[in-house]
């Protein structure tokens, strides 16, 4: 994307911040920037600059030149967003011409299916398996259409919680190397408990295995240490080039890490209980103390970290957590420790 299609981009959700909030925050406009745009993340963290100024351009303009930019400010009731989602989902794949006889199933699993969700922050996970027996063409014309259906009926105030995965039968036989973390036994396992909607859950013909459970959590487990990789790293460069120590304020950088502490701490909960871990109803909303000692760190492992946890969801909400001046270093040691733990490296001698 060039830096006029990305000012647009950045100035449309600036705009909307406005409208919602009274006042746009670069955290909040960061965190459904790089949520809904997961192709362009790293050209908009090394965008911070132009981010900050269609901000403050937000932030001057008055009634009248919201309006012109077609800003209405349209209170929603988050939790129908979820019901409306499924209902048109499900409807609109069901009528589809293109799709007949090549559904094998449409779940939805996670936490909405569990109905444990928090509005506004859960996801709902959605995932079409379609059937490796119709030609190549056919299935083509399948996917385009499922992504046709999504792009017509994900508007901007829910894209940050809808995901869709289609996978073909034949993926199954070799999902790790077909998809890595994105979709793994872990999402095998509460897809096998999802709410199916269309079709039969052949999920449930696969033999999950403990030791599958864990090699997926390690996946996950990388993934997320990458992205804060990813974060910190466009912030340094960005300072450097600005003359600053940081880009992002550390505030502001507790905001977009939070949420992959919290990601890292679900993967954990799943490297310890194994295939338990849908049957114990682990979803990261439940991610707090209480479940933290219980379940996610039975023995102990982690007590030093418990208040980074606590932190790390109230930023995940968009909540200030007091007395948060060393969530950054203690966040790294966690991460350092849960490494070590899961054998993804040798512990330090």
């Amino acid at each position: 994307m060039d830096e006029s299609e990305l000012r647009a981009l950045i100035r449309q959700y600036a705009i909307e911040a406005k409208l919602d909030q009274g006042e746009a925050s670069l955290t909040a406009v960061l965190k459904r920037l790089l949520a809904e745009n997961p192709d362009l993340q790293t050209q908009i963290r090394s965008s911070i600059p132009l981010v900050k100024e269609e901000i403050n351009n937000a932030n001057i303009m008055d009634d009248d030149e919201l309006e012109e930019f077609g800003g209405v400010d349209v209170d929603t009731d988050e939790s129908s967003e979820y019901e409306t989602l499924e209902t048109l989902v499900v409807q609109r794949i069901q009528e589809a011409d293109e799709l007949k006889g090549n559904v094998i199933a449409l779940i939805i699993y996670g936490s909405y299916a569990k109905r444990l969700h928090v509005v506004g922050e859960s996801d709902i996970n959605f995932v079409v398996i379609l059937s490796s027996k119709a030609s190549e063409a056919v299935i083509e014309a399948a996917i385009a259409k499922i992504n046709h259906i999504a792009e017509e009926l994900v508007t901007p105030e829910v894209a940050h919680i809808f995901d869709l995965m289609i996978l073909k039968e034949e993926d199954l036989n070799n999902l790790i190397e077909n998809f890595g973390p994105v979709f793994t036994y872990i999402h095998i396992l509460y897809a096998q408990s999802g709410e199916l909607k269309l079709g039969e859950n052949i999920f449930t013909k696969i033999k999950v295995t403990d030791e599958q459970i864990r090699e997926s959590a390690k996946l996950l487990i990388l993934e997320s240490i990458a992205q804060i990789d990813e974060i910190i790293r466009a912030a340094q460069e960005e300072g450097e080039e600005n003359g600053e120590e940081e880009a992002l304020p550390e505030d502001e950088l507790n905001f977009l890490i939070g949420p992959l502490i919290i990601d890292i701490t679900f993967a954990l909960a799943c490297y310890n209980v194994g295939t338990k871990a849908s049957s114990l109803d682990l979803v990261k909303p439940d991610i707090h103390l209480d479940e933290i000692r219980q379940v996610y760190d039975p023995e102990g492992h982690f007590k030093d970290y418990y208040t980074v946890f606590e932190q790390a969801h109230a930023f995940k909400l968009g909540i200030k957590y007091p007395d948060s001046q060393n969530f950054l270093e203690k966040s790294f040691e966690y991460i350092k420790k849960v490494v070590e733990y899961t054998g993804l490296q040798e512990p330090s001698k």
